[in-house]
């Protein structure tokens, strides 16, 4: 017969005698969990006096376990006890099967169900004369915490003490979720009360009367009243409310983001309102809830968010060049494959650019795009900042990086400043699909796509300085950027532009001359694009003029100005023309049409404008403002 299929007494019986458990084996103490019963003790003291109290009747003793089998308490009768106390039995001693063989009390903590034994049932001789009824004391989430028992002489069993013992125990376990259930619902009304005046909206919940039932201390400093006055008064007594807001509590209806305008007493006050009618199971109408935002830090709101996300599209990369038309195919192939992304380039030659525009045209555009300069970080805090932290009795949690950016993007500049530790806890969030906090042990499920940058990689790789599997994980699409002194005629398309869009900003005609653009053209640009902007605008910023000349340029680029006619290059020719017909056109518009005085802003006579305007085509209405 399989063992499965005997009772559970002949089966501990069996595990005793294959232990080699001696029968004449005396009592033994076990480890002591007071500290663990001594809530459960006290909680439950109304539930074991009534057993209690039954344990006075001669020949009948109480004893509590707890769930190490371990004996913390026994009290009743002072014959059984007497009797006890000679067999061993008391304070300390274990009813585990390993040192006390079967036993009632054993058996209910190891099936999770209650149990009888008496006389001959019990292995071990010390128990024979006994007769014990025990069940499970269990959690409200099913741990076992320990067991009660009755004990009587074999003799005198008991037949109803197995059924009062189970009823004590169900009694202490409903007491214990009671307890668990109160203490929910209280934590959740103080987590409920602490949320309300902590988060940056004000809240009303008003009752079915118009009464206030509760607001938190944000509306306060929002509507100029006092919160502790105001509960249990009608709405309107305290603060009339907007006719939108009155419409929605009459007619119990929705109210969804609407600015509104509160009378206040220290004036009126522009606020984003929500309403929102309450209701129970039946359908019974109880109050509602009235939200309340300045208009001025939605408006905050939505920079922050619109802020937080990527700008850029592949239409603000300039370039004709057949080397950054290159960079611009397998920028678009990228965009469409899923796999992380490597950009390679000088510095300033704006890989932060196509990092944005690679996500903006991805399927991942709705999501953040998240940026972190691992270079400008410590190495020490890289960790945290990656992968967050736990929270624990000494610190706040707050999620990583890669978390904040689950769904979307996450641009690593410099990744070659990661440790080695980091560059395997990166490689192992990226395979898993998750990342574990520091100090933390749960996995936190997260949905990343990785585009980098980072110095000479394929050389650290070679010098065991950067993961070679990583390395090859992140390489799933690589793209060179070139540096601006190999992309020919690009840097005055380039000029071109950043000249328009800084003419836009200053609200002033500005154009850039022939021999400015030759020596722009000619610079080697060690800086890349970052330097060519940086230098027009502190050329732009400290000059009134509207052409700028080689000698407002920096001497060390006006020194690189090179005889280069405009007829030997078209591109140059073309953005000069560029520049100049569009400074023409914002000098006549800022000058409200009179071209003396757009003359005058250009530095040319009235007649040479005529002839610029005639030579590009420029029609009154483009004159226009």
């Amino acid at each position: 017969m399989a063992l499965p299929s005997l009772p559970p007494i002949q089966r501990s019986w069996m595990r005793c005698q294959a232990r080699g458990l001696d029968p004449a084996t005396p009592p033994q103490t076990g480890p002591v969990n007071i500290a663990a019963w001594s809530h459960l003790q006290t909680l439950a003291r109304s539930s074991i006096e009534d057993l209690y109290q039954l344990s006075e009747h001669p020949g009948f003793a109480v004893v509590i376990c707890d769930e190490q089998a371990t004996i913390i308490d026994v009290a009743g009768d002072s014959t059984i006890l007497s009797l006890a106390q000679q067999s061993g039995i008391g304070y300390g001693i274990s009813l585990l099967e390993e040192v006390a063989g079967t036993n009632a009390v054993d058996l209910a903590l190891r099936e999770a169900l209650p149990y009888q034994t008496s006389g001959d049932e019990h292995y071990c001789n010390w128990l024979q004369p006994f007769s014990l009824a025990a069940a499970p004391i269990f959690s409200p989430d099913g741990r076992a915490l320990g067991a009660l028992a009755i004990l009587t002489r074999a003799e005198m069993q008991h037949p109803y003490a197995l059924g009062m013992v189970i009823a004590a125990a169900q009694a202490l376990h409903n007491q214990l979720r009671a307890e668990r259930l109160l203490n929910e619902a209280n934590d959740q009304l103080s987590e409920l009360y602490a949320t309300l005046d902590s988060i940056n909206e004000g809240l009303i919940f008003v009752g079915p009367n118009g009464e206030i039932r509760r607001l938190s201390r944000r509306v306060a400093s929002i509507l100029d009243i006092n919160v502790r006055s105001a509960a249990g008064r009608p709405l309107v007594s305290v603060i009339p409310p907007p006719p939108a807001i009155s419409t929605a509590l009459q007619e119990l209806t929705t109210l969804d983001e609407q600015e509104v305008i509160w009378q206040t007493r220290s004036g009126p006050q522009a606020v984003m309102c929500s309403v929102r009618p309450v209701w129970d199971r039946s359908r019974r109408y109880l109050g509602s809830v009235i939200t309340l935002r300045p208009a001025e830090s939605v408006r905050q709101l939505v920079q922050q968010v619109v802020g937080a996300r990527a700008t850029f599209t592949f239409r603000d990369i300039i370039g004709q060049s057949e080397a950054m038309r290159q960079a611009l195919r397998q920028a678009r192939l990228a965009a469409a494959g899923r796999g992380p992304v490597l950009l390679r380039g000088e510095g300033g030659v704006g890989k932060e650019i196509f990092a944005q525009a690679i996500h903006n045209a991805s399927n991942r555009a709705g999501g953040p795009f998240v940026r972190v300069a691992c270079a400008a970080i410590p190495r020490q805090l890289l960790d945290s900042e990656l992968f967050g932290v736990e929270s624990s009795e000494h610190q706040a949690g707050r999620p990583g990086k890669l978390e904040l950016a689950h769904g979307g993007v996450l641009y690593l500049e410099a990744i070659d400043a990661l440790s080695f530790d980091q560059q395997t806890n990166l490689l192992r969030a990226i395979e898993m699909g998750r990342v574990i906090r520091s100090g933390g042990k749960r996995p936190i499920p997260i949905d990343v796509r990785l585009i980098v940058t980072g110095h000479d990689l394929e050389q650290l790789v070679q010098e065991g300085r950067f993961r070679a599997d990583l390395y090859a994980r992140l390489s799933a699409f690589t793209i060179d950027i070139p540096p601006l002194r190999r992309r020919g005629d690009d840097v005055l398309l380039l000029a071109n532009h950043m000249v328009q869009r800084l003419s836009e900003q200053l609200g002033r005609p500005i154009a850039l001359a022939p021999d400015a653009l030759a020596a722009l053209h000619s610079y080697p640009w060690p800086g890349n694009v970052r330097e060519l902007e940086v230098v027009l605008e502190q050329t732009v910023q400290t000059t009134a003029k509207s052409v700028l000349t080689v000698h407002d340029l920096p001497p060390a680029i006006a020194r690189h100005t090179t005889p280069l006619a405009m007829a030997d290059n078209p591109r140059l020719a073309e953005a000069h023309a560029l520049s100049e017909r569009d400074a023409i056109v914002r000098a006549v518009r800022s000058a409200g049409g009179r071209l003396s005085r757009a003359a005058t802003l250009l530095g040319i006579s009235r007649a040479t404008l005529w002839r610029k305007i005639t030579r590009y085509q420029i029609s009154r209405d483009e004159l226009r403002a």
